[in-house]
């Protein structure tokens, strides 16, 4: 019995009784640090989005599904990747889960995700795209001592797995250090982040389809910037978000 005790304490050390949102007991054998209530409460993006940036357009008739428009953004100013995929919108729970993945070191609760991400890939059939590679976006050294990982590289890891395509998580590397970009207005996001990505392998994206991974969208001038340095490269780039902000 004592033994019982003993590695009854071990598994409540290492995988936590209660879901880290909502207090309520784990089900067994969940180490998502999430309770099922909660991630079924997870918001998905409405079908009815932008074709480049997935930002949410009004649902006016079913015509909208046949014939799928670009957000005024877009059609103004086109970003430097072809289109941005995204299951979940920014807000919530999700909001919640990633700020726990992100900056609590809660690197668990990427199991949870990783069910989002697969379901996701499947129902859109990444398959076609032809993906050569994925690509997360780097954090500068710095920015990677003090969280101790790259959120986006592990969700790379789990998009490489599943579609059975390779990671390059040393092509492209950020060699500006710089502000945090979310209490920053969109120009200034975008003034933050030029010039801040590098591609350390020229010439290896010639003629390939890259999926650039992070976790979320907001403005977009992330993204733009990093991917703005894998078409010179001569790649084709797609991009990749765990969610994206209802509004921007």
């Amino acid at each position: 019995m004592r033994f019982l005790s003993i590695g009854k304490g071990a598994v409540d050390l290492f995988f936590p009784a209660d879901c880290l949102l909502c207090g309520s007991p784990l089900e067994p054998l969940n180490r998502s640090f999430i309770c099922s209530t909660c991630w079924q409460s997870v918001e998905w993006l409405p079908i009815s989005c932008c074709v480049k940036c997935g930002s949410p357009l009004p649902f006016e008739t079913t015509r909208e599904l046949i014939s799928p428009r670009l957000c005024l953004n877009c059609q103004k100013k086109p970003p430097s990747f072809n289109r941005l995929f995204t299951p979940t919108v920014y807000k919530g729970t999700m909001a919640k889960i990633i700020k726990l993945f992100k900056y609590n070191h809660k690197r668990g609760i990427i199991r949870g995700l990783s069910l989002i991400i697969n379901d996701y890939l499947d129902r859109f059939n990444f398959a076609l795209l032809g993906l050569d590679a994925v690509v997360p976006v780097p954090l500068h050294p710095v920015r990677f001592r003090e969280r101790g990982f790259n959120q986006a590289q592990d969700i790379a890891f789990v998009i490489g797995k599943h579609l059975n395509v390779e990671v390059w998580k040393n092509y492209l590397v950020r060699v500006k250090y710089t502000r945090a970009q979310t209490r920053l207005k969109k120009e200034e996001r975008q003034r933050n982040i030029k010039d801040a990505f590098l591609v350390k392998e020229k010439g290896k994206g010639k003629g390939k389809t890259i999926l650039l991974v992070d976790d979320v969208y907001t403005t977009g001038a992330t993204l733009n910037e990093a991917s703005k340095k894998i078409r010179q490269d001569g790649a084709e780039v797609f991009a990749f978000t765990l969610a994206r902000t209802p509004e921007v």
